[in-house]
């Protein structure tokens, strides 16, 4: 799990880095890069990683009452995923499309996404995730160690998935986010 956040992490600072050096005029915007790290950002989270975090908002309902109002807050807030992913993916075809003029929408959304997801994140991390160490038998944990080894690693996903789009991202993002302009392999 937290491999997981790790790599949705890089991929939100890498971003939120990308549109602050198009608005400082540091970089010209590249749509195909944007595209492809909005794209891993609806693909990852919301297909593979949330589900099993549901799953362990589930055993943990069964555990304790004491972290319900942030398991129902974390429970909404994956089910808007699709919706709050789509309005990155609009507010992309909205600039593409509008250019200069419609940077400002594009950005505002980047932001107020990634904002609400370091929320979503850090509340994973500082209460569920200890309350499920506290509770959490050897036998519950190998289940859920299990499930997140079966979809595989984060950059590359369960067979190989993510992996051409992690290129894509590294090859385009300039340096240090990636190596900057180099062409996909």
């Amino acid at each position: 799990m937290h491999d997981e956040h790790r790599a949705l992490a890089a991929i939100l600072n890498g971003l939120s880095h990308i549109v602050q050096d198009i608005e400082d005029g540091k970089l010209e915007p590249d749509y195909t890069l944007l595209a492809s790290m909005i794209e891993y950002i609806a693909e990852m989270p919301d297909k593979l990683h949330h589900p099993k975090e549901d799953r362990i908002f589930a055993l943990l309902r069964t555990k304790t009452r004491d972290e319900d109002e942030y398991l129902d807050r974390l429970e909404a807030e994956h089910r808007d995923t699709v919706h709050a992913t789509g309005r990155l993916d609009r507010a992309l075809v909205s600039y593409v499309q509008g250019g200069a003029a419609n940077f400002p929408g594009f950005r505002d959304a980047v932001r107020a996404y990634i904002a609400d997801e370091w929320v979503h994140l850090n509340t994973e991390e500082r209460h569920i995730l200890p309350a499920a160490r506290r509770l959490f038998d050897a036998d519950e944990w190998d289940a859920i160690n299990a499930d997140f080894v079966r979809n595989g690693d984060p950059w590359s996903g369960p067979g190989n998935r993510y992996a051409d789009l992690f290129r894509r991202i590294t090859s385009l993002a300039p340096a240090p986010i990636g190596v900057g302009g180099q062409p996909p392999r």
